[in-house]
């Protein structure tokens, strides 16, 4: 039920930071975090993970708009950063891998076929929905993203293996 529950409260977040912006975002994603912490978390150690996954986030998005991937109305000047909003995401994303993706937990080739389509999909759908645009042609943007997913989620399950994260570790 835990796992079931850990999804459902995900799919709230991904639409509050997508419809509601950086503000709402940031207030549902510490509600969120402090849930999470209170009644998911199997270990303090994984706060490590959501702290990495933030950075990435930093990393990944803000290299995806700096190249043109991803564009903003919002971005400022010359320096592309990714919105707050989908930093949340990325730390709200951290939070599944030792709870409802455990299934996935040792499956590094499927959650590398899975990164390249659930990410990319949630990428695509999120953009429409949040003012972003992928750059043209539409399905090199997505193409990238797969790419890049395609390794973030096997890393992501990595990380929560090294780090025992997990229920029984």
């Amino acid at each position: 039920m835990k796992r079931f529950l850990n999804a459902a409260l995900f799919q709230i977040i991904w639409f509050v930071c997508l419809l509601g912006g950086s503000l709402w975002a940031l207030l549902a994603t510490v509600l969120y975090l402090f849930l999470h912490d209170r009644y998911f978390m199997n270990t303090r150690r994984e706060w490590r993970l959501l702290g990495v996954f933030v950075g990435l986030g930093f990393i990944v998005d803000g290299a995806l708009f700096r190249l043109g991937v991803f564009f903003n109305n919002d971005s400022v000047g010359s320096i592309a950063v990714p919105p707050i909003w989908l930093l949340c995401l990325w730390v709200c994303t951290a939070s599944l891998f030792a709870h409802s993706l455990a299934f996935l937990r040792t499956r590094y080739l499927l959650s590398s076929v899975l990164g390249l389509i659930g990410p990319t999909m949630s990428y695509f759908a999120g953009a429409k929905l949040a003012g972003i645009t992928l750059a043209d042609p539409l399905w090199l943007s997505l193409c990238v993203v797969a790419g890049i997913w395609s390794i973030v989620l096997p890393l992501g399950f990595w990380l929560s293996e090294k780090w025992r994260l997990f229920n029984d570790s």
